[in-house]
């Protein structure tokens, strides 16, 4: 009888502590489940190693979280280990990305994170930073912590070693070491003591940095050739040059816009400054061209161009015109120079007496004494009050809206001559009833209003001032915007950025990104 009860006492515990084992497994970890299997070090009790699946010694977890808990706290970085037996099919340097943002590891205003990952199954491992640490651990340094100090102990399986070499690598590489503590100097004798074997150990530091690199890891070993991919960059093309080209393009577009509007057959043109643009920007980027000799061209290239067309401009304007072909000659000569006023800054020295010639023509043309047409006798311009008495209404109301300006001409026999000057900055246009210059810009009369659901429509209506002639032109009314929509939008881009989804918690690592940065190996 005592047999039979112990073997149920036995079978009894063997089930309950079955029991116990199945709600206390780790459910296995996968391509599709890592990033909610893994725990995330910071709901681990401010810790800074995350090992599901339990291969670390008892006693290396917490002298890792010990050091790295006093990197954290100086504020240079903060660098979270990972090690997993497997993550499935998925690519551990994809998982370490992701795993990198979901944790955003380490400060939001300084982005100090990094993440070492190790997956014992594909046999690798991999860093990933933040854009905070890509200047002190670029790449290269990160490739070469990795084959100097953690793949021997990974290949022997020493996980444990392969970690703590890694971890006290980055640590000597982002943390100097402290200079000794000051004595305490009770003479004279001895401060002068202390300040000489310090002139003393300054000079053995000095003479050391000049035979060898300050750390071992910006130089290669003999015989290390690391992947074309953690190879130190080549130097990019000069940020000045890099500048001056899209000021460059910039210039050159708008030069030619404002010399070719209007002009039908002169479109092709702009393939002239893109492509001096282009015979500069290529040598300049290969280093053929300094950014000063580049800059000077870029510069001098336009300048050159523009001496050609306000050259071209002074010529066409030396040419005779008759007292009735002014405005027309008025007119033209204001859109062959309409936005290039800028020049005259741009450059003050070479054009600075152009403007000034340009200005004068343009009162010489209105203001110039000349014969009458039908008698000859010398022609006067009257003033802004006596001219209206000769202006027709229409005129009149053309010169009030200051799209047409007239300018009266009387000889001392009574003949009249009013020329018209248009105003190319009006935005009234001819109205096709009266031919006057007062047809104003339209306004949208409303028939059917937009909804959140649907679309409206009316008349642009544009009125003449003078005639009350109307133009009428239909104009689809856009949908209005549903107010939940843009509640919902505002409340999503006011929450964009906020924390993870891991616990609470009070560690540094609080809103860091990726920078994409890192490196990996294979043991």
């Amino acid at each position: 009888m005592r047999c039979l009860w112990f073997c149920c006492w036995l079978l009894g515990i063997s089930w309950l502590s079955g029991c116990q084992k199945k709600e206390n497994a780790q459910p296995a970890i996968t391509a599709n489940n890592y990033l909610t299997t893994i725990p995330d070090p910071k709901t681990l009790g401010e810790t800074y190693v995350s090992d599901p699946d339990r291969i670390l010694a008892p006693g290396t977890a917490p002298a890792l979280n010990a050091r790295l808990d006093s990197l954290d706290r100086s504020g240079r970085a903060h660098l979270d280990v990972v090690l997993v037996r497997s993550l499935g099919e998925a690519v551990p340097k994809t998982a370490a990305t992701a795993l990198f943002n979901k944790w955003k590891i380490g400060r939001r205003d300084t982005n100090n994170g990094l993440l070492m990952l190790l997956v014992l199954d594909q046999r690798r491992v991999e860093f990933e930073t933040g854009y905070g640490l890509e200047a002190a651990l670029p790449d290269i340094i990160c490739y070469r912590i990795q084959q100097r100090y953690m793949l021997e102990p990974a290949r022997a399986g020493d996980y444990d070693e392969a970690v703590r070499q890694g971890v006290a690598a980055v640590i000597r590489r982002l943390r100097p070491a402290a200079e000794p503590a000051r004595p305490t100097l009770a003479t004279a004798a001895d401060s002068e003591r202390y300040h000489l074997d310090s002139l003393r150990r300054a000079l053995v530091v000095a003479s050391s940095l000049a035979e060898t690199p300050a750390d071992p890891l910006d130089a290669a070993l003999p015989g290390e050739a690391p992947p074309e991919a953690y190879a130190p960059p080549e130097p990019g093309p000069p940020i000045g040059t890099l500048l001056l080209t899209g000021l460059a393009l910039v210039l050159y577009l708008l030069l030619w816009y404002c010399t070719t509007r209007g002009q039908r057959g002169r479109g092709w043109l702009v393939l002239l400054p893109l492509g001096l643009l282009l015979a500069l920007v290529l040598p300049a980027l290969q280093g053929g061209l300094g950014t000063g000799v580049f800059g000077a061209l870029v510069y001098g290239l336009p300048l050159l161009y523009l001496h050609g067309y306000f050259g071209w401009q002074y010529r066409r304007a030396q040419r005779a015109v008759a007292p009735t072909g002014r405005p027309a000659a008025y007119g033209q000569l204001q859109a062959a120079h309409r936005g290039l006023a800028f020049t005259a800054y741009l450059f003050p020295v070479a054009l600075a007496l152009y403007w000034r010639w340009y200005r004068r023509h343009l009162a010489a043309l209105r203001d110039t004494p000349f014969a009458c047409p039908t008698c000859g006798q010398p022609m006067q311009k009257l003033g802004s009050e006596a001219e209206k008495a000769h202006l027709n209404p229409g005129q009149v109301v053309e010169e009030s809206m200051h799209s047409v300006d007239y300018d009266v001409w009387e000889c001392a026999a009574g003949h009249r001559l009013p020329l018209a000057y248009a105003n190319p900055d009006s935005e009234a246009t001819e109205c096709p009833a009266c031919h006057h210059r007062t047809l104003g810009p339209g306004r949208l009369r409303v028939v059917q209003a937009a909804t959140t659901k649907a679309e409206g429509w009316g008349w642009r209506v544009a009125k003449c001032r003078f005639c009350q002639h109307e133009e009428q032109v239909r104009e689809t009314i856009p949908r209005r915007p549903d107010p939940a929509t843009r509640a919902a939008g505002s409340a999503a881009s006011s929450s964009w950025g906020g924390s993870s989804d891991s616990g609470p918690s009070s560690s540094t690592s609080s809103g860091g990104s990726s920078g994409g940065g890192g490196a990996g190996s294979s043991w």
